[in-house]
């Protein structure tokens, strides 16, 4: 029996709430306070964070499309998604308890959490078509990034006072604040607690037989199978390889934006979560709504259009100054970013067979997450080697007869340039992709 047409039952809303989970993660950790905590207040450099991120995608990269394929094999995306979420909440909160100097050990237990963190998503994702299906899973889809950036508002505001001591000039008499350290535990907590909904409301249904595996060999050999089956759905290779440059430079702007909005923007810790919030709330409401579009409309085209606005919004944004500009340009890039997710799970998953979800979210896993490996260690080498400090760095902030200030600033402004240069490459790889009419359901060859 078919499940009716609503994103208001107790499974989607379940499923949905895991993405305002993980944005928690992903908003506090990941944008707001781990690398400014390293660079900012520890005194290391970036490279430390960059790297650690990087090996921790790669990691997910090695190893996600064989568990993904397992999980089609077994039945059990669920309990795979429940250890991957447990032992990323419990490597964050252990981040507190590291003493400062240990800085190996600290970016090795933030990798293990980045790493379980990205693995899980390869089991969420997959689970999209057990809770809807069809065009269904489109609004499905925009629903739940919708309501991960609603994660990502109340994440930031509920561990606020953790960092600061107070809230927005309101001191909140038990807590010290701890600094941006602060904001660990709390959000390993909040997120592991919005997680228990899905794990309640959703029954993981088998969606068709497959042959077991004869093995993790077998596994492996599946996944190298799976990137050769490719070719028997037009448009999937293509398809993963732009979804590489695309999502390179997207990580590389969620990781930075918190940095940048601090170093080049100039912005306080109460004005970059105003900022973020501004930004979150016009994402979670734009995301919903390309949802809502893109029922009727080609899938492949619309996603050109939110391409062509990060081109667009990146560009500007690696030179804005005004800060009524600044805020115009975060909102229009979260609800790009929301409409890159939204559109881009159903695209992909309209292009394979439903019984092989999770083989094709690992490789769509694969893609992205090896591109997460490169593009922050592309930021991180710029702002390394156009440090005003290095040779490199003095001769062009001299060759451009630039300030002090505008020179410590503009090796970050490079970075973000050699996004919008990333993002073209992966448009113009996107523009072969079929533009048929995807949302039929595809059968077992």
């Amino acid at each position: 029996m078919s499940k009716p047409k609503t994103i208001f039952r107790s499974d989607v809303i379940g499923w949905s709430l895991y993405d305002f989970a993980n944005t928690i993660f992903s908003m506090n950790i990941l944008s707001l306070y781990f690398k400014r905590w390293v660079v900012e207040d520890l005194q290391y450099d970036g490279l430390y964070y960059d790297l650690s991120y990087s090996a921790s995608m790669l990691l997910a990269g090695l190893i996600m499309p064989a568990l993904g394929a397992i999980s089609d094999q077994s039945k059990k995306k669920k309990i795979f998604l429940f250890l991957f979420t447990f032992a990323c909440c419990l490597s964050l909160g252990l981040i507190p308890i590291i003493p400062n100097t240990l800085i190996m050990a600290i970016v090795i237990v933030f990798g293990l959490s980045n790493f379980f963190y990205e693995g899980g998503l390869v089991f969420y994702n997959s689970l999209l078509y057990t809770v809807s299906d069809g065009k269904e899973a489109r609004v499905v889809s925009g629903f739940g990034v919708a309501l991960g950036y609603f994660g990502s508002i109340v994440g930031m505001i509920l561990v606020l006072p953790f960092v600061t001591g107070g809230i927005y000039g309101i001191n909140i008499s038990w807590l010290e604040g701890w600094g941006k350290a602060g904001a660990f535990l709390p959000s390993a907590i909040l997120f592991l607690l919005f997680a228990i909904p899905l794990f309640v409301t959703v029954k993981e249904r088998e969606i068709s037989k497959r042959k077991k595996s004869g093995g993790i060999k077998r596994v492996y050999r599946d996944v190298w199978e799976g990137i050769k089956d490719t070719k028997k759905y037009p448009g999937v290779l293509r398809f993963l390889i732009a979804d590489y440059f695309f999502e390179d430079s997207v990580a590389t702007v969620i990781l930075n934006i918190g940095i940048f909005s601090s170093l080049v923007i100039g912005l306080s810790d109460s004005d970059i979560n105003t900022f973020l919030i501004i930004s979150t709330l016009s994402a979670m409401i734009g995301s919903y709504l390309i949802g809502r579009l893109s029922v009727k409309r080609n899938l492949k085209k619309f996603m050109s259009i939110v391409i062509w606005g990060w081109i667009f919004a990146l560009t500007i944004f690696a030179f804005a100054e005004n800060r009524i500009i600044i805020y115009l340009l975060g909102s229009l890039i979260g609800v790009l970013l929301g409409g890159l997710w939204t559109l881009s799970r159903p695209l992909l998953a309209e292009m394979v067979p439903r019984h092989e979800l999770g083989r094709f979210f690992g490789l769509y896993s694969l893609s992205g997450r090896s591109a997460a490996i490169v593009g922050p260690i592309i930021w991180g080498l710029l702002v390394f080697v156009f440090n005003p400090a290095r040779p490199a760095g003095e001769f062009l902030s001299t060759f451009l007869n630039l300030s002090v200030e505008s020179s410590v600033k503009l090796p970050y402004r490079i970075g973000v340039l050699s996004l919008v240069l990333i993002m073209a490459v992966g448009l113009f790889i996107f523009r072969k992709v079929p533009s048929g009419e995807f949302g039929k359901d595809k059968t077992v060859d």
